[in-house]
């Protein structure tokens, strides 16, 4: 299960919002690890390889990371997901076309297969 540090969370400065935060990170990891399964990559099963974690809370935005590489960032205020154009850099323009969720409503599952371009064909 994933925890966020205390600094994170003191950072973050709502706790419901890092619980849900926490509860988002822990569904893409378990989602990770089905889609490890189902594609018979059973070496990597279990192994916490490249797993999805808070690598930064900013003032504006906390970014989540998906092994080594930035995937989503969270902004603060609203809980808005967004994918990234370069590290650190919402893609306003792509969230607009097609809106990824809020980081207490989305479903891991679908927020997982979302998470390289699904706007080419």
């Amino acid at each position: 299960m994933y925890k966020l540090t205390e600094y994170e969370r003191e950072k973050i400065g709502n706790a419901e919002f890092s619980d849900h935060l926490e509860q988002l990170i822990d569904g893409l990891n378990v989602a990770k690890e089905k889609y490890l399964e189902v594609n018979e990559f059973n070496n990597l099963v279990g192994k916490n390889y490249d797993n999805f974690h808070v690598k930064k809370v900013s003032p504006k935005f906390i970014y989540l990371d998906y092994g080594g590489s930035g995937c989503f960032l969270v902004e603060r205020k609203t809980g808005e997901l967004y994918n990234i154009k370069g590290y650190g850099v919402a893609d306003y323009n792509k969230h607009a076309k097609a809106p990824l969720g809020n980081v207490s409503t989305v479903d891991p599952l679908w927020l997982y297969a979302k998470r390289y371009n699904y706007l080419r064909g």
